[in-house]
């Protein structure tokens, strides 16, 4: 809310809700409890929510083989694709819709199928376990399960549900593949490898047919499972816009082998920037070359991209919240999408950044940073981690602090604009001088807060007048900052003892985890104290420049 944000998109976990995956045995009211209540607090705080109803949590209970295998499950005659676990899946989401489709108006049904289904099948994605690791066979019968489930859960929303007025899509994921040089094979492994990834989960929704590229049922043969006239039509168009991630670039040669997506194509990237993430090489014009591959492709949809980041390696925060090359990454982007919808006459609806702070990174656990806030994670004891235990994050004094991506990112959503990060447009973010002033509480009448921060900017201390709860016993509250951040000590006046609060540009307030707000009275003002003067600015100026002053049109 501080941030001044309007759309935020968050996945609810499938297991959380329905512990065994079966809605039979029984529903966890108070998960559903939670996500009704933050669904209603993004509400009041005037933010939109995007829901994904699977980012590749599967309850336990529904892989547990021989007896139950997920996506994975298939005739024991057959050897296709069963769908099995396609109904289960039906019946979480029509929880979900009727729960929360009344407030809930853009739903995604899954999260880059290829990669719980293909990486995850013998490159280290969960479940990652045996017997599903034969990349020969087992992620075309995940794939084929998921489309499947994908096109009843459409169909169940746009039948049962029509009257909620939303809509509905899936997200696939893919990076640019660029021919490595204009030889013909080099051009064509390129193209096979866009195309047996992103084509391999759009073509059967977006395309005309209802069915896998032509060219991977050549290459594939007997291993890609074949649809039935039913599904088929069931499948076509099951999608109200074309839900895309996209982080980066590679090269892509000839190869004499297949490899495991039998594309015959090898990637490489050099010369490309390189992330903290061994997997992602950035580049703006790979970005707008595969929105382009995507509009010509599947006859110029509406997109949404849903995600596209940057991972940086910090251990403080002062190392997190100058991050420089995120915020190029993010312009060069956002430039060369402005771009695709300018000059290409690409259909871009939206932009969100993955992700809005420093979270879990499946397999990486905490170690890649990819968020636009600093999370300090408190990394201590935890008894029941099953591995590592003295090094993981532990509740209580997590803290949060703004980074300069995040502020430019602010700019950009609240100025409808791209914004140049070098000109004195760009403000970058509060500093905690920010917080020096008097602050007036409009929840208890005359009541005025003295803010002080000291010399070093991270300590401070909050006192009342007369009229503020517990200010009469000369009490003082005790205050931590870190750039537009505050963690305050009430409990010497009768308050909680850690008490987060950010500062609001916009309003010139501190908007408090209680859902209390401070304001600036009137002519008192302090909105922009930037940390003009910081390292962090003077690294910005240095840097070498990007263009990022077209406007920006408001994607959403």
């Amino acid at each position: 809310k501080s941030m001044g944000l309007k759309h935020y998109r968050f996945s609810i976990a499938w297991p959380r809700v329905v512990p065994t995956g079966k809605i039979a045995d029984g529903v966890n009211q108070n998960a559903l409890k939670w996500y009704d209540n933050f669904i209603n607090a993004l509400i009041d705080a005037g933010i939109k929510p995007y829901v994904t109803l699977y980012h590749w949590d599967l309850p336990q209970a529904l892989l547990s083989p021989p007896e139950e295998e997920g996506w994975y499950s298939t005739d024991k005659a057959t050897g296709q694709p069963d769908g099995k676990v396609v109904q289960h899946f039906v019946d979480y989401a029509d929880l979900c819709f009727k729960t929360f489709g009344d407030r809930v108006k853009t739903w995604v049904t899954f999260n880059e199928a290829w990669t719980f289904t293909f990486l995850a099948s013998g490159f280290g994605k969960a479940p990652g376990v045996e017997p599903y690791m034969n990349m020969k066979i087992h992620p075309w019968i995940a794939g084929h399960n998921v489309l499947l489930a994908h096109a009843e859960v459409v169909d169940l929303y746009r039948t049962k549900y029509s009257d909620q007025n939303g809509e509905i899509g899936i997200t696939n994921n893919c990076d640019w593949r660029e021919p490595k040089t204009d030889d013909p094979k080099d051009v064509a492994a390129a193209e096979r490898a866009v195309l047996f990834q992103l084509g391999w989960f759009s073509d059967p929704i977006f395309g005309s047919e209802g069915d896998y590229p032509p060219e991977m049922k050549h290459v594939y043969g007997e291993y890609l499972p074949s649809f039935t006239a039913e599904q088929k039509e069931k499948l076509k168009g099951s999608s109200d816009f074309y839900g895309f991630n996209h982080y980066g670039t590679g090269w892509a040669a000839h190869s004499e082998e297949p490899g495991a997506d039998r594309s015959y194509a090898n990637i490489t990237e050099d010369g490309f920037p390189k992330a903290q993430s061994k997997w992602l090489f950035g580049s703006g014009w790979g970005f707008r070359k595969i929105l382009n591959w995507i509009s010509r492709r599947y006859n110029s949809p509406k997109i949404y991209v849903t995600e596209g980041g940057w991972s940086l390696e910090a251990q403080t925060a002062k190392d997190g919240v100058d991050d420089l090359p995120r915020v190029q990454y993010y312009a060069n982007y956002t430039s060369a999408m402005l771009d695709a919808i300018n000059e290409d006459k690409v259909d871009v609806r939206a932009y969100f950044a993955w992700s809005l702070m420093d979270n879990y990174e499946w397999e990486r656990g905490y170690i890649e940073r990819f968020g636009a806030t600093f999370v300090d994670f408190a990394f201590g004891k935890d008894e029941f981690a099953p591995a590592d235990a003295e090094n993981q994050p532990t509740s209580g004094t997590q803290t949060r602090q703004r980074k300069m991506s995040g502020c430019w990112l602010e700019a950009v959503w609240t100025g409808n604009a791209l914004v140049d990060y070098q000109s004195g447009d760009f403000e970058g973010c509060v500093d905690s001088a920010v917080f020096n002033q008097v602050l007036s509480d409009p929840n208890r009448g005359d009541c005025l807060w003295a803010v002080a921060v000291d010399d070093t900017g991270k300590h401070g201390t909050i006192t009342g007048n007369t009229t503020c709860p517990g200010s009469g016993n000369g009490s003082v509250i005790t205050a931590r900052f870190g750039g537009g951040t505050v963690v305050a000590d009430f409990s010497a006046v009768g308050g909680d003892s850690r008490l987060v609060g950010y500062w609001n540009r916009a309003s010139s307030s501190i908007e408090w985890g209680d859902a209390s707000t401070w304001k600036a009275p009137a002519g008192n003002e302090s909105g922009n104290h930037s940390g003009k003067d910081s390292g962090i600015r003077a690294g910005l100026r240095a840097s070498v420049a990007l263009a990022c002053l077209a406007v920006f049109l408001l994607l959403m």
